[in-house]
């Protein structure tokens, strides 16, 4: 699959049309309360990376028209380079603009992500 180099300029630098990710990645431990059984680790947040990407949010109204399965809260969806898919999918907290948004390895089946063409993803992102 070709990339587009328009729209990888257009991605990584149009700073007025951009806003920070920051990803915050953990480190598990055995904590004080683990069961070998339970499995039940602790996690540390570690300093987050922030990466600019395009970022623009969805209505309410919109997640129920589009049946996307989200609540009415809010969401956002993202555009960005399909190499940072690894990332929404081992990130433990996402932040945009102060808000926190539900991270992929929960489980909770709030994150979609969509491969597009020229090696290009989007990502909806739930707000918690």
């Amino acid at each position: 699959m070709k990339r587009l180099p328009i729209l990888s300029d257009l991605l990584t630098k149009r700073d007025e049309l951009l806003t920070k990710v920051y990803f915050y990645f953990a480190t598990k431990y055995a904590g004080e309360d683990y069961d070998p059984m339970e499995k039940n680790w602790s996690y540390t947040n570690l300093n987050p990376r922030a990466i600019k990407m395009y970022v623009r949010e969805i209505s309410s109204e919109s997640l129920v028209w589009r049946q996307m399965g989200m609540q009415e809260t809010g969401a956002v969806e993202i555009l960005c380079e399909d190499k940072y898919k690894n990332w929404f999918m081992v990130a433990n907290k996402i932040v945009i603009n102060s808000d926190e948004y539900e991270v992929y390895k929960e489980g909770t089946g709030r994150v979609m992500i969509q491969q597009r063409p020229y090696k290009i993803i989007r990502v909806i992102l739930r707000k918690k």
